[in-house]
């Protein structure tokens, strides 16, 4: 079988949906409201990143033994997802290299190799401007391993759901027997959002009558009612369930409702903007804050001065132009010609 003369279809909602998960990201960040948003926008991109590169690996035959001949397709999936990904990460690193942000300092091995995550479960902290690192390596982590778990697991729909619940026993019981704190932080204890993903892309008969608004609805009230009752953790295993399922009805719902997804903005041109620029407005946005920071305290000696230019207004108003104007130069200047440089890494046809 030759491969497919199109790329899998482009699909708006979900590049919106881009937008609308960097920007919980950007809220909860800088302007740090009374309810906590923080894990809305990983587990968002984490389950994402299941969907499309689950059909990727699926419609090129670029998972471990897959017949014909696997590796030189697996060898394309790696180099085309890393000058995807690699190239503006590592952008994002010097210029934390140069500010300079402690964390990057001290473990720079830990950042140029796939292991924030692990550094910062490890210290039990986040570092100054540096936070956000640990869904980069957690993405990192799951590029690297996934055609090994799609070869293993071979499109079996009861494979995947039980490695979700594989991964929700894993936090569970790393929670009850090693350390509850920051355990989402590990790879396994994320890894039921990438499997959902993926099964969504098997759409399994069961999703259709499920994934509908009302019920959509229901479920997110359900999250926001979860975080209301439960003070603990945000990432505490009922409240992970529960979101991960959320996000599964909700991205089911939008690829399957096209007129829900219009209704909601989503395929509007500056929904696609953000969504196009999200990658670098993610990496860029932590840094850039603590930059701010720096600049404050050095000008304004006065505490209400610094905590008035430190407020959510001018936070939003000054920064948030920038990171678009830096995000939007990332992507001309960086990500879209070094992205371009996939055509020379093209995938094998598969055999007849």
């Amino acid at each position: 079988m030759a491969n497919p003369a199109t790329p899998l279809a482009y699909q708006p909602a979900l590049n919106g949906l881009r937008a609308v998960a960097v920007s919980i990201v950007l809220v909860q960040h800088w302007l740090q409201p009374a309810f906590p948003l923080g894990e809305l926008g990983p587990s968002l991109f984490f389950v994402l990143s299941g969907y499309l590169v689950s059909g990727i690996i699926w419609q090129y035959g670029a998972y471990v033994g897959a017949p014909g001949g696997w590796w030189p397709r697996v060898r394309s999936f790696y180099l085309r997802w890393g000058l995807r990904i690699v190239p503006a990460y590592y952008l994002a690193l010097l210029g934390c290299a140069l500010l300079p942000l402690a964390m990057v300092q001290e473990h720079p091995g830990w950042f140029l190799l796939p292991g924030a995550n692990m550094l910062m479960y490890r210290l039990r902290g986040w570092g100054d401007g540096v936070g956000h690192f640990w869904t980069i390596a957690v993405e990192m982590q799951f590029y690297l391993l996934w055609p090994v778990v799609l070869g293993l697991l071979d499109r079996r729909l009861k494979m995947f759901l039980g490695l979700v619940a594989a991964s929700w026993l894993f936090r569970l019981l790393w929670s009850a027997g090693v350390r509850a704190d920051m355990v989402h932080l590990l790879l396994p204890a994320s890894l039921d959002l990438f499997a959902l993903g993926a099964v969504l892309r098997l759409n399994p008969s069961w999703l259709a009558p499920l994934a509908r608004g009302r019920y959509v609805g229901l479920a997110w009230l359900g999250w926001v009612a979860l975080r209301l009752l439960y003070t603990g953790p945000a990432w505490a295993t009922p409240q992970a369930i529960w979101l991960a399922g959320t996000d599964f009805l909700t991205i089911g719902w939008l690829l399957r409702a096209p007129a829900a997804s219009r209704r909601l903005g989503l395929g509007y041109p500056v929904a696609q903007w953000l969504g196009d620029h999200s990658y670098g407005m993610y990496l860029y946005h932590l840094p850039l804050l603590v930059l701010w920071q720096r600049v404050v305290y050095h000008f304004i000696p006065e505490p209400a001065g610094r905590a008035a230019w430190m407020s959510p207004l001018p936070v939003l108003l000054i920064l948030l132009p920038v990171l678009l104007l830096l995000s939007a130069a990332s992507w001309r200047f960086i990500e879209a010609p070094i992205n371009r440089a996939k055509r020379w890494f093209r995938y094998p046809d598969l055999p007849n």
